[in-house]
């Protein structure tokens, strides 16, 4: 085995680095928006239906529109098409921030929804094929490590960008922010355009055709639709409860508000936890230890039904941030090193699919629902929920003897994949 050839050479970390630094400057425009957009909207004249209106538009395109993305993701090279979507990204969010600058009376809640559809549209291109980029990069024995890193970066950005953002607006304006995100994108594109990858021979199959293949290759995988579908469940429930029936049940309390503040920062250092000791631990029954983890992570859940004293709620966010995390890390590190780098795309974009689709009926549900009964029994359902979805895994053959690559495969895989950047 040649040096260059090895798992074990530096071969492929300078494109990774620049990889992780085009995904980190991309994921920092993101939070830039997510922190400003209401805020945006309101001070537009729009209320609480327009916010919803926008959020749910942005969303809606996107889950619609994934499949595709993940389509689009196997059949080009995937570096063009993230260096394209993040470029109507940033033409995107510019165009807001002048409009918002320039002529604020010309904005209205429809400029908005227009906004969030197109860059819903360019999310659903660019996140399958961020995914696929990785194991273009990484050689099946390394992703592990990858993984943990490029979450470590990206769940340090989400808990440093928002604060940014915050104080970018309240001093210079929202659309000073959203042009703030547009060069954060426009940065992406800038950095990955010059990522120097050799790009695999691509199916020439008509697309409805290649998607009854990914869908063939997902469904051939037990243990991989079997998460997925669990995930179809758990996913919705935890939004239900963390985004919803949780602010629901401070409000009631003094200073609750600033509670949750603490436990949202909890709960994401966490997950800054959970990707460093990914960086160490590395289990050889990758998926089984991925299910195991996730037991932890509706803890929070139950804390809030009960009795949500502030310390027991943050250790419970503490731990609950580092079981998803460390379940992330060991999914996708599975999910890379089993499934042909051909199917990546669409494989990821039919589980994301599966995670957001019921995203929208698991609030109404939960807000209908908790008026009635109340938050409390709500939040008990959410979390018995997961813990049933996952240990609904527990039996599945796939899950748990799923092991880890030989070195020699990780050798082959990196076999003129990279070239130095």
């Amino acid at each position: 085995m040649s040096r260059s050839e090895s798992p074990a050479s530096p071969s492929w970390r300078a494109p990774f680095a620049r990889y992780v630094i085009g995904r980190g400057v991309s994921t920092a425009g993101t939070g830039l928006v997510n922190v400003v957009l209401a805020f945006a909207v309101l001070r537009t004249g729009g209320d609480g239906f327009s916010v919803g209106l926008v959020l749910a538009c942005s969303v809606l395109t996107q889950t619609l529109l994934i499949p595709v993305g993940g389509v689009i993701a196997d059949r080009v090279d995937r570096r063009t098409v993230v260096v394209l979507g993040n470029a109507v990204l940033a033409a995107a969010h510019g165009t807001m921030g002048l409009l918002l600058l320039l002529a604020p009376d010309r904005v209205t809640v429809w400029t908005f929804v227009a906004a969030a559809a197109t860059t819903g549209a360019a999310a659903a291109a660019v996140q399958p094929a961020f995914q696929g980029l990785i194991v273009q990069l990484v050689p099946p024995t390394a992703l592990q490590r990858a993984n943990a890193a490029l979450r470590l970066v990206l769940n340090v950005a989400r808990i440093a960008v928002p604060g940014l953002g915050a104080m970018l607006g309240a001093v210079f304006g929202y659309g000073q922010v959203l042009l703030a995100a547009a060069l954060a994108f426009g940065s992406c594109c800038a950095v990955l355009a010059g990522l120097r990858i050799s790009t695999p021979p691509r199916a020439t199959k008509a697309v409805l055709a290649g998607a009854r293949e990914g869908w063939a290759a997902f469904r051939s995988r037990p243990w991989m639709w079997g998460y997925a579908l669990s995930g179809a469940v758990a996913v919705p429930l935890w939004l239900a409860g963390y985004q919803l029936l949780g602010p629901l049940i401070l409000s009631g309390r003094d200073d609750g508000q600033g509670h949750w503040g603490w436990a949202v920062s909890a709960f994401s250092a966490g997950m800054v936890l959970g990707s460093l000791i990914a960086l160490r631990w590395r289990p050889h029954r990758v998926m089984l230890a991925c299910v195991l983890v996730q037991l932890l992570w509706p803890l929070p859940l139950a804390v809030l039904a009960t009795h949500p004293e502030l310390p027991w709620l943050l250790v419970s966010m503490l731990v609950s941030g580092a079981s998803l995390e460390l379940a992330v890390v060991f999914y996708e590190t599975a999910k890379q090193q089993q499934v042909p780098e051909e199917l990546i795309g669409r494989i990821t974009s039919l589980t994301m699919f599966g995670e957001t689709a019921l995203v929208p009926l698991a609030y109404v549900l939960a807000g209908t629902v908790a008026d009635r009964i109340g938050s409390g029994p709500v939040m008990w359902i959410c979390c018995l929920g997961i813990l049933a979805v996952t240990v609904a895994l527990l039996p599945v053959p796939g899950i748990r003897r799923l092991g880890r690559p030989t070195e020699s495969k990780g050798a082959t895989h990196l076999k003129q994949r990279v070239t130095r950047a």
